[in-house]
C-alpha cells in the first residue's frame, strides 16, 4: 500500500474504474481475500464490501485471476464462492508463491464448486 506496484496502471483508462474496493488497509489485520479481511482480535472477519457491491449490480458470477494463487486468489474464490457465486478461477491467469502447492489449491477449489478454466477456453 502507497507504493508505485499498488497504484492503478496510468494507462487504464479511467471510465473503466467506477468502484475501487480496498483490502488490508488495517496493519494489525492483514487480508488475503478480496471479500473479506483476515480474522481480527475478536475473531471476525470484516467484509470490505465487494459482495455488497456486486449484489448492488445484479453480478452473480465471478472470475479470479491474479497473485497469488495459492494465497490471495485461493482465499478470494473460496470467499466468492461460499457468499454465493459462481465462481471461476482463471489458472493461467494466476501464479502461485509456492507452485508445490498447486494441487492442494486446485483440490480445495474444486472441493469448494469453484471452477478452474484457462483463458482462451473463455474466449
Amino acid at each position: 500500500m502507497g507504493t508505485p506496484g499498488a497504484a492503478i496502471h496510468p494507462q487504464l483508462p479511467e471510465p473503466l474504474i467506477d468502484a475501487i474496493v480496498r483490502k488490508g488497509t488495517h496493519r494489525e489485520v492483514d487480508s488475503y481475500s478480496g471479500f473479506r479481511n483476515n480474522w481480527d482480535a475478536e475473531g471476525r472477519r470484516a467484509p470490505t464490501g465487494l459482495a455488497g457491491l456486486l449484489r448492488e449490480r445484479g453480478i452473480t458470477e465471478v472470475y479470479v485471476s491474479g497473485l497469488a494463487r495459492d494465497v490471495c486468489v485461493k482465499w478470494t474464490a473460496l470467499d466468492a464462492a461460499d457468499l454465493g457465486f459462481s465462481t471461476t478461477v482463471v489458472w493461467d491467469l494466476t501464479r502461485a508463491v509456492n507452485p508445490a502447492n498447486d494441487e492442494r489449491v486446485r483440490e480445495a477449489l474444486t472441493s469448494a464448486g469453484i471452477k478452474i478454466a484457462e483463458f482462451h477456453d473463455l474466449l
